[in-house]
């Protein structure tokens, strides 16, 4: 059997190499696209590939993406070039892991095609008892939350070779699937394999992700306010502080994701890592978190956008000019017409019949 998964990524350098060395003992093969990082996401990448790790990295060379379209174009191009029995969606900080201390590829292997699979996501959140010498992600972070009441997105979904076709389109996030054509998609959940959700590793890392992430959403023409509705509160507490503090930093892990708070019966935190006894290694090589520079990612994504509005300013102020001369030559040849003696002629004839 074979089962590949797609990614995007953007200045992931914390966690992208733990996500490679724990997935890639799961799945043959890992399609990642790279939407411009500004950090060591991409470098590190080459080096693992350059290891001898089957990954097909896809570079972004127009700086500026629609992450819908985007994972559609990344099923579809899963499927047409390498086939795979089954397409997993991964974000960088998700592992795919199992409740028994076994490979979940033996239980994905075992599973009827038929069907488009859901499964249950799982949140790691950041304590005061994390080993924060630890670099390979699910080693350091052992503690996660359980449900919340009213908690949405709790579910992945992965597609199998019998269920896909041109038709199928998937989710924001990609929590579900459809068939454009209204067709009805049989789904089944599944109760024994899991994501882990590594959404907050680090107070650096957060504050990152929250304002270049905000940057890009909040300049879409297109953008849908409630995307990304968790991080505006931690958006706000940076540009309040200019930091986040320990107390807000576990705060936000903990509710990461979580709407009306207040309502929600709060969920408990457990600590239990997930298993790695089937991993080959993952032993962290070439990341250095250290190096991150969030004021120059800020800089380099804010250039980015500018840059992106000017030239969709100067197309705009093109295709105007385009179309006012494209006017004024119709108009010119519908003077040129009525002003013919043929045109005064026929004119004449039909005001006497009128």
């Amino acid at each position: 059997m074979k089962i590949i998964s797609f990614t995007i990524v953007k200045d992931e350098e914390d966690i992208i190499e733990s996500f490679v060395r724990y997935n890639i003992t799961i799945v043959d093969k890992m399609v990642i696209y790279d939407n411009c990082s500004n950090d060591n996401t991409l470098i590190i990448l080459k080096k693992l590939k350059n290891e001898g790790l089957d990954l097909d990295i896809i570079e972004d060379k127009n700086q500026y993406f629609d992450e819908v379209k985007m994972k559609d174009y990344l099923l579809r191009y899963t499927f047409n070039n390498f086939n795979p029995d089954f397409a997993i969606p991964l974000d960088a900080d998700e592992f795919i892991g199992t409740y028994d201390n076994i490979n979940p590829r033996i239980i994905i292997e075992k599973l009827n095609k038929k069907y488009l699979y859901r499964y249950k996501m799982i949140n790691y959140v950041i304590t005061k008892n994390d080993d924060n010498k630890e670099l390979f992600i699910p080693l350091k972070m052992k503690y996660h939350r359980t449900d919340f009441t009213d908690e949405e997105n709790t579910y992945k979904c992965f597609i199998s070779n019998k269920i896909y076709n041109n038709n199928l389109k998937l989710l924001m996030g990609c929590h579900n699937a459809y068939y454009s054509d209204n067709k009805k998609i049989l789904t089944k959940s599944l109760d024994n394999i899991f994501i882990a959700h590594y959404p907050i590793r680090s107070k650096k890392q957060i504050m990152n992700k929250v304002i270049i992430g905000r940057l890009n959403s909040d300049s879409l023409y297109s953008r849908n306010q409630e995307l990304g509705f968790h991080q505006y509160e931690i958006l706000d507490e940076i540009i309040k502080n200019n930091d986040i503090s320990n107390s807000k930093l576990y705060y936000f892990s903990k509710y990461y994701g979580i709407k009306n708070k207040n309502k929600n019966k709060i969920g408990k935190i457990i600590k239990k890592t997930i298993n790695i006894s089937f991993c080959n290694n993952i032993t962290i090589k070439y990341t250095d978190y250290k190096k991150t520079n969030i004021l120059s990612n800020t800089i380099k994504t804010s250039e980015i956008i500018i840059n992106k509005m000017r030239n969709d300013i100067d197309n705009k102020n093109i295709e105007n000019i385009k179309l006012q001369m494209e006017y004024d030559k119709l108009y010119k040849s519908y003077i040129k017409v009525i002003n013919s003696k043929r045109w005064i002629f026929i004119s004449k004839i039909c005001n006497l019949f009128h």
